[in-house]
């Protein structure tokens, strides 16, 4: 029952949303406390304990940050440029995009911060081609999904730590990795394809571009502050990885992302680089973070009522061996697709060892089947994935025509990898791999 009304108070909360226009994130909340409240009887300290604030501070800082470089032209000033240099030859600028995204996350920005940079560049490029916006959405959604679990990234650390308590940190990386290699081949795949559809590889408006204007000292001013970020956030953890001294690593551990976007937001101001309150009002999407944070609210009480030790009770007990591993998959991707994975993969995790004794599954296998489902599902508008990929679309027409066809993709992908988990590809890869679970299973 407990599942039941917890389910029905995400539908409610979508249901009602979507029908009244309204911001499902709103709805969300107040079904938090109403279920939480009503029917599980937590006090309203307990449900807003809930509240995701770890992604809330990534979302607000990261929006804001870049903001300035949205309100003043920078980043229009870098797509111009990105245009006259590949226009002639504009049947490229996809793949162009998706590398650049891609090198953008090994240089160290994280899930939330490069597409935060990339997407207002992508968008502008894509509006320009005449090209249909879900282009620039997963071009940049793929690309920092399959690269953000390159071993030196802050990505790679939160989720492999997360894994670590179940399966020791060898292990854990093993699954990581395997993750990452998964994701850079199916999901460039999956881009190309939908480039294929959209027509994207056939140039758009194929025309000459002019060359972009100098950029202004405002501009310049922008990207040194950004440089500047980027150097203190990559810097001292490649130095860590070769040389771990404790200066770099009190820099690792205190300056992190949110940290340096609130002293650089701080910064731009006192270079009088733009106006704090019209970057706040017009280039902090409040509409999505509130969306996010709000989905998350309510799917977060799943912890404190037991929800996830049902569900994995359910699966080790009422689903055939031969399908627990898509079927789990599938489940991860459900919650995430109003959610933030980051929220629900400590849940998620904590399963593993009881489904894997209580069926055979390889423990290992089912743990790439929740990174990847968590990961592809993250997609979703309502998700912070597909949230944080389309922050640079500023365009309300354009970001409704991104909705219907970027939950498509999520399902899609979710359920292809799905398919392919239960005709055996995890269990092939971890055949022969040993591992001891370090955490036993619940009896």
């Amino acid at each position: 029952m407990d599942v039941l009304v917890f389910v029905l108070a995400i539908a409610i909360a979508i249901i009602v949303g979507t029908k009244l226009k309204t911001n499902i994130g709103v709805v969300a909340m107040a079904m938090a406390f109403i279920a939480g409240g009503f029917y599980y009887g937590l006090k309203p300290n307990d449900v807003l304990a809930c509240f995701p604030t770890n992604i809330f501070f990534y979302m607000f800082f990261g929006t804001f940050f870049y903001g300035f470089g949205m309100h003043n032209g920078t980043f229009q000033n870098i797509a111009q440029k990105i245009l006259h240099k590949f226009g002639k030859n504009a049947k490229i600028i996809p793949i162009v995009m998706y590398f650049a995204m891609a090198c953008v996350m090994a240089l160290g920005a994280g899930s939330n911060a490069g597409p935060a940079f990339m997407s207002p560049i992508f968008f502008g490029i894509v509006t320009e081609l005449g090209l249909h916006p879900v282009v620039a959405a997963l071009a940049c959604f793929s690309a920092a999904t399959a690269f953000n679990l390159l071993p030196w990234t802050s990505d790679f650390a939160q989720k492999t730590s997360i894994n670590i308590g179940t399966f020791g940190e060898e292990t854990a990386r093993t699954i990581s990795l395997t993750a990452m290699a998964y994701d850079i081949i199916f999901l460039l795949a999956c881009f190309i394809v939908l480039c294929i559809i959209t027509g994207a590889f056939k140039g758009g408006q194929l025309k000459e571009f002019p060359e972009a204007p100098k950029m202004t000292k405002e501009q310049k001013a922008t990207l040194i502050v950004i440089a500047c970020l980027g150097i203190l956030l990559v810097v001292p953890m490649i130095i860590n990885m070769f040389h771990k001294n404790p200066v770099t690593t009190w820099m690792g551990n205190f300056l992190d992302f949110r940290c340096l976007a609130a002293i650089g937001i701080v910064v731009l101001y006192m270079l009088k680089i733009g106006d704090i309150n019209e970057v706040l009002k017009k280039s902090v999407p409040w509409v999505p973070i509130i969306t996010v944070c709000g989905t998350g609210t309510l799917v977060g009480l799943a912890a404190k009522i037991g929800i996830a030790d049902t569900i994995g009770a359910w699966l080790g007990s009422s689903v055939p061996a031969a399908i627990v591993e898509p079927v789990f998959m599938l489940i991860c991707g459900g919650l995430s697709l109003v959610v933030s994975g980051a929220v629900v993969q400590p849940l998620m995790v904590s399963l593993i060892p009881g489904i894997a004794m209580a069926t055979g599954c390889n423990a290992m296998s089912l743990a790439v089947c929740m990174m990847v489902g968590l990961q592809y599902a993250g997609f979703s508008p309502f998700s912070a994935g597909g949230t944080m990929a389309t922050i640079g679309c500023t365009d309300e027409e354009e970001r409704k025509k991104l909705i219907a066809p970027m939950i498509l993709c999520a399902i899609a992908f979710v359920v292809v990898t799905a398919i392919l988990a239960g005709l055996g590809l995890f269990d092939a890869i971890f055949a022969n791999a040993q591992y001891t679970l370090t955490v036993a299973a619940p009896k």
